[in-house]
């Protein structure tokens, strides 16, 4: 017997014992006693149960979770299921199930395992930074840190980049197209991708940032990480002519300009239009992406992306397969961010991926264009106050039209393409 609880009565205090066959935490034996310390006297009665005992036909629950479901645990959870879809896993293949409390430790053993402890002081992300920044590894596909700071006046300045070393392998990169993507870490940190797009407008990832803020200057590190990285694999550094990222809203009609002689024909009738009503606004718009920045329209970069819609889809990617929606703290994304970045470099290797440095032609399109030259259109060039518009034309169908500095030109129009 062992001792279980004590209760106080009016008749005395009663001193309950169980069962020891049986452990404490779970269902006990039928069979028990008790003592009782008489109140009005010295005496000790012993009281036994009628029931006899059970212990042998308790099953008890295993205190630890089988190697073999351990296994089978650790093989989903590299899957990136989550508990519940585990649970669910288990149940289908007529495992016995742990509790959910042993489920829940032993997740939280594995994570320490894989994804390092929750708590990290900044001399040890000073140090890990260091480590892994100091030699370029030698498989092609491990990651490193290109390139570093941490200024500790302020302890919110916590810069690392994590740079893919065959990201920058062997692509011509004239696009470069960065982003800012949030709620993947507790502490609120910005992660800063930067890639660039192929001819076939696909978006290949070059490397991530993790940053204190989404100012100029952590933009500024992250493109200086990024040729510092190229230099430590001693390859050609990047000279890119285009920069792809967001900024405020344009003007549509502006933005689809094909060339500068119709962005700044159409900018100076937009302008002409709006001066009278909204002065400010035209004096903002001028000065800004008018002048400052003025290579917004479409014709400034062919076969470049107009939006950044690609890597958008990579920050969605991010969130929906490596963090699975939750938000990781930065001693642990810091080791996921590896996983990442070797996953973008794998992907090239498997035959996943590939950079296109020729567009590729449809079957469609090379069909239509066979088509169009069988059709013996002509293509018109139509002068109008130093603009040349391209048009296509039927021979049989034309109209005249007046335009300006009151002039007639006859434009052949092919209705059948309107």
């Amino acid at each position: 017997w062992s001792y279980h609880y004590t209760n106080t009565t009016a008749a005395g205090k009663k001193k309950f014992f169980r069962c020891n066959k049986v452990k404490a935490r779970g269902k006990q034996c039928d069979a028990g006693i008790y003592l009782l310390f008489d109140s009005t006297n010295d005496k000790v009665v012993l009281f036994r149960t009628t029931s006899n005992h059970t212990h042998d036909s308790i099953q008890e629950k295993p205190s630890r979770i089988p190697n073999e479901v351990k296994k089978i645990i650790q093989e989903l959870f590299e899957l990136k299921l989550k508990l519940k879809a585990i649970i669910e896993v288990l149940h289908e293949r007529g495992v016995t199930l742990p509790s959910i409390s042993q489920l829940n430790n032993f997740f939280r053993t594995i994570k320490n395992t894989k994804l390092s402890p929750t708590s990290i002081s900044l001399g040890e992300i000073e140090q890990w930074c260091l480590e892994s920044s100091q030699s370029i590894p030698e498989s092609n596909d491990t990651p490193f840190v290109a390139s570093y700071q941490i200024i500790y006046d302020d302890d919110n300045e916590n810069d690392d980049v994590d740079d893919d070393d065959t990201s920058t392998n062997c692509f011509n990169i004239k696009k470069i197209h960065a982003d800012a993507t949030y709620k993947l870490m507790w502490q609120g940190f910005p992660v800063l991708i930067v890639g660039t797009t192929d001819l076939d407008r696909r978006f290949h990832s070059l490397g991530m940032a993790v940053c204190s803020n989404e100012a100029t200057q952590d933009f500024r590190f992250l493109f200086r990480g990024l040729q510092e990285g190229v230099q430590k694999l001693n390859l050609e550094e990047i000279n890119p002519e285009f920069l792809i990222s967001d900024g405020a809203d344009a003007i549509q009609s502006l933005q689809t300009a094909q060339n500068e002689r119709i962005f700044i024909k159409a900018s100076n009738l937009f302008v002409k239009k709006w001066l009278k009503k909204q002065p400010r606004f035209i004096e903002y718009f001028q000065n800004e992406w008018l002048t400052t920045h003025n290579e917004w329209y479409e014709g400034v970069g062919h076969f470049t992306p107009s939006t950044n819609n690609a890597l958008e889809a990579t920050n969605n990617v991010i969130k929906k397969e490596n963090t699975l929606r939750e938000r990781l703290l930065l001693s642990r994304f810091k080791v996921l961010a590896f996983e990442i970045v070797e996953k973008w470099s794998k992907s090239y290797e498997r035959g996943l991926k590939q950079y296109s440095d020729k567009q590729t032609i449809s079957l469609e399109l090379w069909t239509s264009g066979y088509q169009w030259v069988k059709s013996n259109k002509s293509i018109l060039s139509t002068e109008c106050d130093n603009l040349v518009i391209p048009t296509l034309v039927e021979k049989e169908k034309c109209r005249k039209v007046e335009i300006s500095k009151g002039k007639n030109v006859e434009i052949k129009i092919d209705k059948s393409r309107m």
